[in-house]
């Protein structure tokens, strides 16, 4: 054991308050199937301070299941922070006045005090307080993956939040599963950071980057910007990897950017072949084919709509 906690479970937890009813219960078991089976607070208590089984022993059932969550985080070999941190995560199911109470009695630092009030909205996905926290300066948290993870899979700005949360705090995103969602959110905000994102990655990862984020941009469907692909400012090499990609497609909607990207580069020729391997006649003078003209001109000449 590392640092007791001074105050007992009477003290920390007055009873006969208990939040702890079947509606909150079944909450919080449905909240952590969202999570893959872990709530952040048990990767919190089980990673950093070492209490065992988290999953199991929160939320407590019942009085004598409080004591044991409490006695397993009392008993844990960590320093006395991380077991403030912890209860105080508890707390806050107790109402914010008692929670509050409980960092003035213990003087918990502000930076851990924005952690908790982080993971815990987070848990509830409660995102912008959750987002508003967890990039203050002062505070750092790892599972970059999973918070990755649940913004795209829950939140409804998730990608906007992911890309503000990754360029305010600057994880390291170690995983390739943490690189393609990064690269997902990306490609849904803005493609041109998502290509700059791209050339950021290792060479080795690089080509196989380039086909992903045209992959995201056509799962998205046109209506998403699909089209902004046709006007990237790609290198040689890029050119070559995005337009065999495009050719290699099968869908409409890749055939059609293919065109429009020949046309914007000026190889009409190649253009019409495209479109003749999708049984389209293209003349460029009259008829539904000027629209092929008529946005290769507007993407060269307005690029900014784009942005």
């Amino acid at each position: 054991m590392d640092e007791e906690v001074k105050d007992g479970i009477e003290d920390i937890f007055p009873s006969p308050e208990f939040p702890y009813d079947r509606e909150l219960l079944n909450y919080l078991s449905m909240q952590r199937n969202k999570l893959d089976g872990y709530l952040f607070f048990d990767l919190l208590a089980t990673g950093i301070a070492a209490v065992s089984d988290a999953q199991d022993l929160y939320p407590p059932r019942e009085s004598t299941a409080l004591q044991d969550l409490y006695d397993h985080i009392a008993a844990a070999n960590a320093d006395i922070l991380k077991k403030h941190c912890l209860l105080y995560y508890i707390l806050k199911d107790y109402g914010s006045q008692r929670a509050s109470d409980y960092v003035d009695s213990v003087l918990l630092p502000d930076a851990h005090k924005r952690l908790i009030d982080g993971v815990y909205a987070l848990d509830r996905f409660q995102f912008q307080g959750a987002m508003k926290n967890l990039t203050h300066p002062s505070v750092r948290l790892q599972f970059t993956e999973k918070i990755l993870s649940t913004l795209l899979k829950y939140c409804d700005d998730g990608p906007q939040y992911i890309r503000i949360y990754v360029a305010v705090t600057n994880p390291t995103l170690d995983t390739r599963e943490a690189t393609i969602m990064y690269l997902d959110a990306l490609s849904r905000v803005s493609i041109f950071s998502a290509l700059e994102f791209v050339r950021t990655t290792p060479p080795e990862d690089r080509a196989e980057n380039y086909r992903m984020l045209i992959d995201f941009c056509l799962s998205h469907g046109p209506g998403s910007g699909a089209y902004q692909i046709a006007n990237l400012p790609l290198a040689e090499e890029e050119e070559k990897i995005v337009l065999n990609y495009l050719a290699s497609r099968s869908d409409a909607t890749a055939k059609n950017i293919l065109i429009v990207r020949e046309l914007h580069r000026g190889h009409v020729d190649n253009a019409k072949k495209v479109a003749m391997s999708i049984h389209r006649q293209i003349s460029l003078g009259t008829g539904k084919d000027k629209q092929w003209v008529a946005m290769a001109q507007k993407l060269k000449t307005n690029p900014s709509q784009l942005l």
